[in-house]
């Protein structure tokens, strides 16, 4: 493998460190926490906050854990135990500098320079990546330093890197580089841990803390110990499969409800006590090295991709009639299961799209990352849909796009993401709904559209005017999105965020990107915004609402028409005779009056749409102070656990309080965090008028 420790310079803790090396000289012990009890409770939790963030070029952050519940004095034990005398004043000064406390500080005539650790040889565990698997996609934070230590030596190139980039969540993006370094092999491995003891060592020292269970494949703690491989999304699909089809004809599978909500050790013990420790083993194994293939090169000395080239076929007698399939949903509506039993064409009903072949599969989107594709020159054109093959083999994929088809021949590229690279491939057929693509085996998939500049195209797309009905105050949200976004998730996502239903009617229109809109209704009705621009034309994630309708409370019918408004191109003329607007879609409605249910949400008196009001008041939220309301939410008595927090964005942020604490109960928790943090001028401008 090399010397590797000889060529990647990095910083390395002492083993052990004693709970009197913590301690330090008297002096630094008493200025750090002489600064620290100065702060108010909240700015010391905005100072943890930042000293698990990079403060100082070359100087790792402190994790997290460390710090969730630290009080002045373990904050104080904290900086000695990981700077030491010479480093926790700087380390601190920093701190302080980042949260705007600088005006104040009393140690400046005091501040030492970084002294670097003595560099100890550390001996790599072959099996460090795949038992701390789970872990460091959870933990990992500085992504970047890692990437360019292992760009550096060769390991990875610029192709690896942009497989990683891809992903949006941080949690999607540490995956894909734990598991692009497994593949990799044992010399990725070595310098993957030499790089994380650079960025991250106390990380790694916290990583190496935990006890990891010796493997022997006659002993029970196997089965335990691969699903500790998994994180938290793939063991819900682990259960998922393993409680319906993936046990073979001959076993039955365990009871759904006895997984739902179990850990991994209540799983592996229900796994056991139904097939029984060697079958139990064996049907963990199959489902396990179909959903992370990379971990087969541990468990069973061997490569397996999701699809193995052996099994690839292209069915010449195969029906090309198209089969309408509903396919199976999971608990959280995040995962699809289609099934298919005979070679032929078969259509997802729930996602639109098309899958030529046989077999079983498991898909699920997965957001984008648009910044890494703003710097391609490219924005979405449909979600990023990621495969999982159990069974079987495919040969053609058919996405659906929201394109006219006079204009998306020569726009649209279909991104190919393997574990190894991003490619951007010319479809070789478009239809008027879907861009066809030959595949050798399934990965992630997903469409992307050139940006144009701004104002040169005024073509439109395939929409959907979505209405969702939230009877507690008969209001009605209108959403203007893509025709090829996931109903589904769009029914799920308004289903937690407002308490809406989804209401069937037409949804199909053409829409007209960056262009006002204009929607009315007869009788009259309260409409908000009086117009909107549709923006969300490459939304596949939030689905936020453009138009407000309050109805009447004992209206049941009522007639809804959305129209285009025209600007003149000459502001005399357009003074003169206003805007022009042309219809584009219409529908008439029969909806329930809310007089005939219970009001058990939100009053029309207290807010007509709270989720908007926050997801507005936290954009109002700096960076720093939008962690520190994160971490606020996190340390209250019926807390959001922080692993759902650290990858939530504003919007994501709202939906969690919804689900947590229900509309108005979230209301006043925003309230009580905000003047917990004196922003009493927010409260007092947004919130409560």
């Amino acid at each position: 493998m090399g010397n590797v420790s000889s060529a990647v310079p990095y910083r390395t803790l002492k083993r052990r460190v004693s709970e009197e090396t913590w301690r330090g000289e008297p002096e630094v012990e008493e200025q750090l926490l002489l600064e620290l009890q100065e702060l108010q409770e909240v700015e010391l939790w905005r100072l943890n906050w930042s000293l698990s963030q990079e403060l100082l070029q070359d100087v790792p952050p402190v994790p997290l854990s460390w710090l969730r519940t630290a009080d002045a004095c373990s904050t104080a034990k904290t900086l000695l135990r990981c700077y030491h005398d010479d480093g926790a004043l700087s380390v601190l000064e920093a701190a302080l500098r980042a949260i705007g406390r600088d005006d104040w500080l009393s140690m400046r005539h005091m501040v030492y320079p970084l002294r670097p650790r003595p560099r100890v040889p550390q001996t790599l565990d072959p099996d460090f990546v795949m038992t701390r698997r789970r872990r460091l996609i959870s933990r990992m934070q500085r992504l970047d330093a890692i990437l360019d230590v292992l760009q550096d030596h060769n390991i990875l190139n610029a192709a690896n890197r942009a497989a990683v980039h891809i992903y949006a969540v941080r949690k999607d993006k540490n995956r894909a580089l734990v598991d692009l370094v497994l593949r990799k092999g044992g010399e990725a491995q070595e310098v993957f841990y030499q790089a994380l003891s650079q960025s991250e060592p106390f990380l790694l020292l916290d990583l190496e803390d935990g006890p990891i269970m010796d493997k022997h494949p006659s002993e029970p703690c196997v089965l335990t110990e691969m699903l500790e491989c998994l994180v938290s999304d793939e063991l819900r699909t682990f259960q998922w499969l393993v409680s319906d089809h993936m046990t073979g004809e001959s076993l039955t599978p365990v009871g759904r409800e006895k997984l739902q909500h179990a850990d991994r050790l209540t799983t592996a013990r229900l796994l056991r006590e139904h097939f029984g420790p060697i079958q139990a083993e064996n049907v963990a194994m199959n489902i396990l090295l179909k959903m992370v293939p990379c971990l087969s090169v541990c468990l069973r000395g061997q490569g397996v991709t999701s699809q193995m080239s052996s099994d690839i076929r292209v069915e010449t007698n195969m029906d090309t009639s198209v089969i309408k399939n509903t396919p199976e949903v999971s608990e959280d509506s995040n995962m699809f299961r289609l099934r298919c039993r005979q070679p032929g064409v078969f259509l997802c009903s729930e996602t639109g799209l098309l899958l030529e072949g046989v077999g079983d599969v498991v898909y699920q989107t997965v957001p984008w990352d648009l910044d890494f594709l703003s710097t391609k020159g490219l924005r979405p054109a449909g979600p990023l849909f990621r495969f999982k093959l159990l069974t079987g083999s495919f040969h053609r994929v058919h996405l659906p796009h929201c394109l006219l088809a006079d204009c998306a021949q020569h726009s649209l590229s279909v991104a190919h993401v393997t574990g190894d690279s991003v490619d951007f491939i010319t479809p070789g057929q478009v239809t008027d709904s879907h861009v066809i693509i030959d595949i050798s085996g399934f990965s992630c998939f997903g469409l992307v559209f050139r940006i144009s500049p701004p104002d040169s195209s005024r073509d439109a797309i395939g929409g959907l005017v979505l209405l969702f009905h939230r009877f507690s105050d008969s209001s009605l949200f209108v959403h203007l999105l893509p025709r090829n976004v996931c109903l589904t998730q769009v029914i799920k996502t308004c289903k937690q965020r407002i308490r809406a239903e989804y209401v069937e009617t037409i949804p199909d229109c053409e829409l007209i990107p960056n262009q006002t809109y204009k929607l009315s209704g007869l009788p009259s009705v309260f409409i908000q915004p009086e117009s909107s621009k549709f923006v969300n034309f490459s939304d596949y994630n939030n689905f936020l609402p453009s138009f407000q309708v309050q109805l009447e409370a004992l209206e049941a019918d009522m007639s809804l028409k959305l129209q285009l408004s025209h600007l003149t191109p000459l502001r005399l003329i357009g003074w003169l005779i206003g805007s022009i607007e042309s219809l584009v879609w219409h529908q008439v409605l029969t909806l329930r009056a809310a007089a005939s249910s219970p009001c058990t949400e939100v009053p029309v008196s207290e807010s007509v749409n709270v989720i908007l009001l926050l997801h507005g008041i936290l954009k109002n939220l700096e960076l720093e102070d939008f962690k520190t309301f994160q971490r606020l939410l996190n340390l209250r008595s019926d807390p959001i656990p922080i692993c759902q927090l650290e990858a939530a964005d504003r919007m994501r942020t709202v939906d969690l309080m919804v689900q947590q604490y229900h509309a108005e109960g979230a209301k006043q928790v925003t309230e009580e965090i905000l003047r917990k943090m004196n922003f009493n001028h927010l409260v007092d401008q947004q919130l409560i008028n």
